[in-house]
């Protein structure tokens, strides 16, 4: 009779050390990547708070500026006369 040659056989230590060996290095890739996300998410959170600052002090100082009844020439200077200096 036949044998049962077609039955697969466990696998071989070099398979196995194969395996753990690509296991391990997408480990670490994983890893690398979820440390790169936080990191961009802490410099994302960081840049968010100085646009908020820069926006917070675009506010007040348009809040302060003058009141003047004036035009920018082409040298995008103002011209015009100056209604009141205070805020």
């Amino acid at each position: 009779m036949y044998g049962l040659a077609s039955i697969p056989s466990a696998p071989s230590s070099l398979q196995l050390g194969l395996y753990q060996a690509k296991l391990q290095q997408a480990r670490q890739e994983a890893a690398r990547a979820q440390s790169t996300v936080q990191a961009l998410e802490a410099q994302t959170e960081s840049a968010r708070q100085e646009a908020g600052q820069a926006q917070d002090n675009v506010r007040s100082l348009e809040s302060e500026a003058p009141q003047r009844s004036a035009r920018l020439n082409s040298q995008g200077q103002t011209t015009g006369r100056l209604l009141s200096v205070s805020a």
